[in-house]
């Protein structure tokens, strides 16, 4: 079965964005600033995933950069539900996909562990 970033794994609500990143805590971990908010749902996790234009000036180049990361991420687990998260790369895109993954990992442990600890 092919793994798919499905439509309500994705946060597209302008509302819901901007109570992301009013109130959500930060998590550093490079290539990624990643903004977090738990939600009062179970549902599925949601993801937002941005990549600057100041540093990719094509269309072409972020949305390159969108692509793998997304592919990172259906590859290295699922975060936890009921979270939803920005991704916001600041690396230079010259990491390969194996760092993309350990860095989603990390931020994944570090939802877990502060689920478990609020």
């Amino acid at each position: 079965m092919a793994e798919t970033f499905k439509k309500n794994e994705r946060l597209c609500s302008e509302t819901a964005i901007e109570l992301l990143f009013k109130s959500g805590r930060k998590t550093h971990s490079y290539p990624f600033l990643s903004v977090w908010l738990k939600r009062d749902t179970e549902e599925p996790a949601r993801i937002l995933i941005s990549v600057s234009k100041k540093r990719f000036h094509t269309a072409v180049e972020r949305n390159k950069v969108k692509r793998r990361i997304r592919a990172a991420y259906r590859t290295s687990g699922k975060f936890p539900a009921g979270y939803d998260v920005a991704l916001i790369y600041i690396g230079t895109g010259n990491e390969n996909t194996n760092d993309l993954q350990y860095a989603i990992k990390k931020i994944h442990s570090c939802l877990i562990s502060r689920s478990e600890n609020p």
